[in-house]
């Protein structure tokens, strides 16, 4: 096995590459459990290669085995993209790991190769991108409540009006309420210290940014979707808990619902000007955000009945709270904010957290525990992405286009109109007979989904009406006759 090296820098081959060395980015994870191919670890890492040098698309990869006193392929990615995220044991990369770049026609894995990989300065330790992705709201349903299927249609002018309503993940329409919590709290409640990773710019500013883009990004659908903001820490504030008890909150209710654009704006300013302070309060944050979409009916800036309930949780990622293993091994605080998301779960809510900054570690278990909400997700946002991350991650579907299809007939009603909470009435010509009419309707995330509808067109009343017009016709046309006047 090849000695331990103490220097950080990677110890080099024979066969010596040019010395600017490949620069490998990781940040430390927890993974109870995880054991890599080539020995039993606890320590795996999510490892960036870049492209550097590499002239080529793709660096192989080796590995020291210690059983066989050898190095060989490597057991999960012989083969790697540059400027791609890998999943590696941390014990092995300074010296148990190899690399080299893979240049177009050369295929000897004996050549040209350098050990280690070199962990390099931690303000560019985020390059890999964490996340919890959640499965979304559900599938489009279309619901056509009128005609019958198999109803036989005698309309006089050949005829059928089509009603309906399409829904999404189990809701008629696409009306959102969506409530925005950010993190106000101080750098020092965050864990920050002088050797800590710092993000570029202010985390505050970039929860800012970032809402600001949310809001532009659904500035059409103001009104259909409504935002609300809440911020954490902040005044003593007194909630009610899942089970009717009172507790007192250390969060601030910034912004009942709305889709005022101005007011949102407004409100965003304000928080800018007023800047950081206090301890980090995230439970009650989150305790505040889920409050706000269960509001009394006749309470301001209540949520909707038939609305789709979303929370979008933001926090400094950077420090062992709420993010870090140092929230998971604390029972009171992990225990708290699972029963809470549960609970937000149970009545619906979407929950979505971001971890600004940071490195980029897997999240805490009982992070998993809080997404019970199948629409819910986490992801832990590298600075370099910070401001940009909302509109980007956060889905709301909303119904992008509806058609008719006469497959009889051949005949299709192109663009449908509908309304916001997704009902919808068609006028659709028949053809004598059976006519089976295909509903499609496709929703702004592109998911697609058709329903078909058979019916009897009896053409009788129709022919009549036919007859009947074809005859009015004629009598107008007997009863025209031409005046000639002779001019002078």
């Amino acid at each position: 096995m090849p000695p331990v090296s103490q220097n950080p820098q990677p110890r080099r081959v024979a066969a010596v590459r040019p010395t600017l060395a490949l620069l490998a980015w990781f940040a430390l994870l927890a993974l109870p459990g995880l054991a890599m191919a080539w020995g039993s670890t606890m320590d795996p890492v999510f490892v960036f290669y870049p492209r550097n040098f590499c002239s080529g698309e793709q660096i192989a990869l080796e590995v020291w085995d210690r059983n066989e006193q050898r190095w060989a392929k490597h057991p999960r990615h012989p083969v790697i993209p540059v400027d791609s995220c890998q999943l590696e044991d941390a014990g092995v990369l300074l010296n148990e790991i190899r690399w080299r770049c893979l240049e177009r026609g050369h295929s000897d894995w004996d050549e040209g190769w350098s050990v280690g990989v070199r962990v390099f300065e931690s303000t560019v330790m985020q390059r890999c991108d964490v996340a919890r992705t959640g499965s979304g709201f559900g599938e489009t349903e279309i619901h056509v409540s009128t005609p019958k299927p198999g109803e036989t249609i005698a309309d006089a002018d050949g005829n059928v009006e089509i009603e309906g309503s399409v829904w999404i993940g189990g809701l008629a329409g696409a009306e959102y309420d969506v409530v925005i919590a950010i993190d106000t709290s101080s750098a020092e409640s965050s864990g920050d210290d002088a050797t800590a990773e710092q993000a570029p710019g202010d985390p505050l500013s970039a929860q800012v940014r970032a809402a600001r883009r949310f809001v532009n990004s659904i500035r059409d659908r103001l009104g259909e979707v409504r935002v609300g903001i809440v911020s954490f820490p902040g005044p003593a504030a007194s909630s009610t808990t899942s089970t009717g008890e009172s507790e007192e909150l250390f969060a601030h209710r910034e912004l009942p619902l709305t889709g005022d654009a101005a007011a949102i704006e407004k409100t965003l300013k304000r928080m800018i000007d007023r800047g950081r302070a206090g301890p980090m309060s995230f439970s009650d944050g989150l305790a505040l955000a889920v409050d706000e979409l269960y509001r009394p009916p006749n309470w301001p800036g209540a949520a909707r009945p038939g609305a789709r309930r979303i929370v979008m949780l933001s926090a400094d990622g950077r420090g062992g709270f709420p993010f870090g293993q140092a929230a998971q091994a604390d029972r009171d605080f992990r225990e708290r904010n699972v029963d809470r998301a549960r609970s937000a779960a149970v009545r619906g809510v979407a929950l979505h957290l971001f971890a600004l900054g940071g490195i980029s570690e897997e999240p805490p278990a009982f992070i998993d525990e809080m997404l019970a909400n199948r629409a819910s997700s986490f992801t832990r946002v590298p600075s370099p992405d910070l401001g940009a991350f909302f509109a980007e991650r956060v889905p709301m579907p909303y119904l992008e286009k509806l058609s008719v299809h006469n497959a009889v007939a051949d005949r299709e009603i192109g663009y449908l109109s509908f309304t916001p909470d997704g009902r919808f009435a068609a006028s659709v010509p028949l053809s004598p007979g059976e006519n089976h009419l295909t509903v499609k309707a496709r929703t702004s995330d592109g998911d697609e989904r058709e329903s078909l509808l058979v019916v009897e067109f009896d053409a009788s009343a129709y022919q009549d009406r036919l007859l009947a017009l074809e005859a009015a016709r004629i009598r107008r046309a007997r009863s025209k006759h031409l005046v000639l006047e002779v001019e002078d």
